[in-house]
Order: C-alpha cells, then sequence, then structure tokens
C-alpha cells in the first residue's frame, strides 16, 4: 500500500518529440548565425592581411634601397618595380653592377593573393586613364624616383581573394606605396566599373 502512494507521487514529466525539435531547430539557426557571422570575420581579416603584406612589401623595398646600393650580396645601380594589368605579382629587378661577365641582374617576384585590376596614371590633375602596365625605377639613397612616362603619381587598383577591391598611390615625391582612404576607393572603383 505505501508502496504504490509512493509510485502516484512521482510525476512523470519529460520532453515532448515536438518540443525537442523545436530546441533543436532553434540551435541549429544560432549556430547557423555564428558559422556566418565567422564566416566574414574571417574573409575581413584574409584581406586585410593580404594588403597589409602588399603594403609591408613595398615599404621593407623602399627603405632598403633608401640605405644601401646592395641586394642578395651584390651593388646595383637601380632597383625597378613593374607592375601589370589582372596579374598577381610585383617584379622587383635589380640592375646589378657588372664587376664579372656571368654578374646578372637579380630579379625578385612578390605575389600573393591578389590580383591588380587597374593602373591610372594622373599628371596634373587631368583625367585618369587605364594603363596595362606600370614601371617604377628607383635610384638607391634617393627618395624621389620615376615613374614611367614621367608622371606625378600612379593609382593601383588591386582585389584581394577576389571579394575586395583595394587602392594604393605611388607619388613621384616620396615613392612610397600608400592606401588610398575605402571612400576613394570606392568611388574610383566605380567610376572604373561604369
Amino acid at each position: 500500500m505505501i508502496k504504490e502512494k509512493n509510485n502516484q507521487n512521482i510525476s512523470h514529466k519529460a520532453f515532448t518529440l515536438i518540443e525537442m525539435v523545436i530546441v533543436l531547430i532553434i540551435m541549429g539557426i544560432m549556430l547557423m548565425l555564428t558559422v556566418s557571422l565567422s564566416w566574414q570575420q574571417i574573409q575581413k581579416i584574409e584581406n586585410k592581411a593580404v594588403k597589409e603584406s602588399i603594403l609591408t612589401e613595398m615599404q621593407t623595398r623602399y627603405s632598403r634601397n633608401l640605405w644601401s646600393s646592395s641586394f642578395g650580396w651584390k651593388m646595383y645601380s637601380n632597383m625597378d618595380v613593374s607592375m601589370k594589368q589582372w596579374e598577381n605579382k610585383i617584379d622587383f629587378t635589380y640592375n646589378v653592377i657588372k664587376e664579372k661577365s656571368e654578374d646578372k641582374n637579380i630579379e625578385n617576384t612578390f605575389s600573393n593573393f591578389f590580383e591588380i585590376r587597374y593602373i591610372t596614371f594622373n599628371s596634373n590633375n587631368t583625367s585618369p586613364t587605364g594603363e596595362s602596365a606600370v614601371n617604377i625605377k628607383y635610384s638607391p639613397y634617393k627618395i624621389s624616383c620615376e615613374i614611367w612616362e614621367k608622371k606625378e603619381n600612379v593609382v593601383i587598383v588591386a582585389r584581394i581573394n577576389n571579394n575586395k577591391d583595394y587602392c594604393f598611390e605611388i607619388k613621384q615625391k616620396n615613392c612610397r606605396l600608400t592606401e588610398i582612404s575605402e571612400e576613394d576607393c570606392n568611388i574610383l572603383v566605380k567610376k572604373i566599373d561604369k
């Protein structure tokens, strides 16, 4: 008799199948939102890393050229930097001062997850024109450089990881690669895409 009373006092509470399905759906939605946000954050970080690597590579070469006239244990007369539209690399050529007949120019390439989408020159505030390539000559120990066709500056639009455009500028008076603001870059890209 006592046993029967104890059994009657025990309440049998449990989740129904519908409640479990609802909880699983809510957890699935929350997981999808988290993964989606994380993927977007990863893309932003990757894009920023590629952009910074381009700026760092150019700044490193520029600084080295300012303080030295040798690369790879060889003396050079100038460093040529060339970029071409639709390529994913920046070529560096060091014109070695030949002491022996076997001395050759040193060619280096920097590549990463970017594609040069557009190159334009702007001289004396004239309207920009698209070009397929740019060559820049850096002489050791000099802040200035020589941009192909003696333009005042060159603007480069690089698409990073096939999803984000960044704009860079090199001015002849200081020859450093600098990033153009996102707002100005968006305006330029809209003009290009017309």
